[in-house]
This record gives C-alpha cells, structure tokens and sequence, in this order.
C-alpha cells in the first residue's frame, strides 16, 4: 500500500471533484505551475488570504475578481 493515498486525503487536499468548484480549480493549475498562494495573490491584485478562501471553497469570486 505503500505509495497510495486515501481519498480521506484526496479530498483534505482538494476538497471537491465538482467541475463548478472554480477554488479547486484555480489550487489546482496554481500547484502544477508550481506557483506560491502569495505570488498568486500579487499577480491577481487579491489578498493571500482571500485567495486562500477561494480556494477551499469558503469563499467565491465575483466575476469582476
């Protein structure tokens, strides 16, 4: 087993397999850029935490943001 993850730990990491789900998303491309949450953050003129949010689903950007 060893070399497996459990799905208690596929969705502690990306919380939903939901195509509508814009946080995993944006976490998603965000890791396989191998980009920080912070030079993220700069480039979209948001704040860190606020981006942090967004991507585990507590909060959803407007489509302004």
């Amino acid at each position: 087993m060893s070399g497996q993850r459990s799905e208690a730990t596929d969705s502690a990491e990306h919380p939903s397999n939901d195509p509508l789900d814009v946080g995993a998303f944006i976490r998603s491309q965000r890791e396989r850029a191998e980009m920080s949450i912070r030079k993220l953050a700069e480039l979209a003129d948001v704040s860190n935490p606020y981006l942090s949010q967004v991507e585990r689903g507590l909060r959803k950007p407007s489509a302004d943001i």
